[in-house]
């Protein structure tokens, strides 16, 4: 059920937030949570949205290119959560090719914002744990003609 959605939000736009799945409506937004405080590398439940997101990619486009952007919680220095939160950006590229990422894909740009723009709390535990993330942005999606 879960790949149908996503596939759905990448041809359709459709809003899939309320069903929980890492992508946004319409503008192929991902967010992976997924990791332990000072953790560099996404947990194993991420690990699978990031292969239903390589599946369907691989399967139904034929080019695009691809930002990824991590971010940390606010535990820790500035400095700190900036050279981390850019050591999970490259540690999610790294595993979008090693989970197949076909190489016409680019990615683009590998940055990182450290506890720039939190998308929850920094004031809990799960607050916490959803600032410690990874969105993906595919961009520039050419889709391969679907038979009728």
């Amino acid at each position: 059920m879960k790949k149908i959605v996503i596939f759905l939000m990448l041809i359709f736009g459709m809003n899939v937030m309320a069903l929980l799945v890492p992508c946004a409506e319409g503008d192929t937004k991902c967010v992976i949570r997924g990791f332990k405080v000072n953790g560099e590398i996404i947990n194993e439940e991420g690990s699978q949205d990031i292969k239903y997101i390589v599946h369907f990619i691989n399967n139904f486009a034929e080019s695009g290119s691809i930002e990824i952007i991590g971010y940390t919680d606010s535990i820790g220095t500035k400095r700190h959560n900036l050279k981390l939160s850019i050591i999970r950006a490259q540690n999610t590229a790294k595993i979008l090719r090693e989970f197949g990422l076909n190489e016409k894909f680019i990615i683009s740009k590998i940055t990182g914002e450290g506890e720039n723009f939190p998308i929850d709390t920094n004031g809990t535990v799960a607050g916490r744990y959803n600032n410690r993330r990874v969105e993906i942005f595919i961009k520039n999606i050419k889709f391969k003609e679907l038979a009728e």
